[in-house]
């Protein structure tokens, strides 16, 4: 006579497995994160500079904006002006050549009012170009600087920081210094525009 033993149905080993699986997962997830570099930290600002991400306001944030874009129309223009023999800088142009341009934040607009109301001017010295916009609502936004160099393009790096034309700000309704070099702003109480990425802003 033949005998067969029948096992009852059960889902212990089926459940062995399981967990055997998650308890893998577990551990492989544990290790890649534990080998992970750890994200860079916060680049410490200068004194004399202002992170344009977490220090501005919105209206700071716009002109700021705003003036990156003009420096390479300013730029371009300065180069158009230009004599073709190269013996002397171009010519660049004023606030109010700007503003016919509607060129931001130049141009008189209900925009420009609502963000400060700012008056720009223009000064120049040697290689230097400075366009000051005084506020008359330093608690909209402050006063501003755009600094550019006649021999460069827009793109360049006037302070060696990697961010492109010298952008000042000053939350007072003042003019900037008589010399516009940056330790002459810096110690008159004005910040420079800088952009810090790190891990966190990318991710």
């Amino acid at each position: 006579m033949h005998h067969q033993i029948v096992h009852r149905a059960g889902a212990e080993r089926e459940t062995l497995w399981v967990l055997l699986a998650a308890g893998l997962i577990l551990a492989t997830a544990t290790a890649a994160v534990g080998l992970r570099p750890a994200p860079e930290a916060e680049a410490a600002l200068a004194p004399h500079q202002i992170d344009s991400r977490t220090a501005l306001t919105a209206a700071e944030q716009g002109l700021h904006a705003d003036l990156k874009m003009a420096a390479y129309e300013i730029a371009a223009e300065i180069a158009a002006l230009r004599p073709a023999d190269g013996t002397s800088n171009g010519r660049a142009p004023s606030p109010a050549e700007l503003a016919a341009q509607a060129l931001p934040p130049f141009a008189a607009d209900a925009s420009a009012a609502a963000r400060g109301g700012h008056v720009w001017t223009l000064a120049e010295a040697g290689g230097t170009v400075a366009y000051a916009g005084l506020s008359a609502d330093p608690g909209i936004a402050g006063s501003l600087v755009l600094l550019l160099d006649r021999q460069d393009d827009g793109h360049g790096d006037r302070h060696g920081d990697g961010h492109g034309p010298g952008i000042w700000l000053k939350r007072a309704a003042e003019a900037p210094p008589a010399r516009l070099d940056e330790a002459s702003l810096a110690a008159a109480g004005w910040k420079r525009i800088t952009s810090t990425f790190t891990a966190g802003v990318t991710r």
